[in-house]
């Protein structure tokens, strides 16, 4: 199940929950509202930004 985050429109809570399907009804855990917004996020991915191709340790 694929985990999302959510912004509540009518009390602008935050918040992640476990989806099932696309179609699943998605209520605020603090108001109750079911009028929220899906949030866009970004995945890291593991590795470091100044990676460096490993030396053979011949000249």
């Amino acid at each position: 199940m694929p985990l999302f985050s959510y912004k509540c429109e009518i009390c602008e809570h935050e918040f992640e929950e476990l989806v099932r399907s696309s179609d699943e009804k998605v209520q605020c855990p603090k108001c109750k509202s079911s009028i929220v917004k899906r949030k866009v996020s970004s995945i890291k991915v593991g590795g470091s930004s100044s990676a460096s191709a490993p030396s053979s340790g011949f000249s």
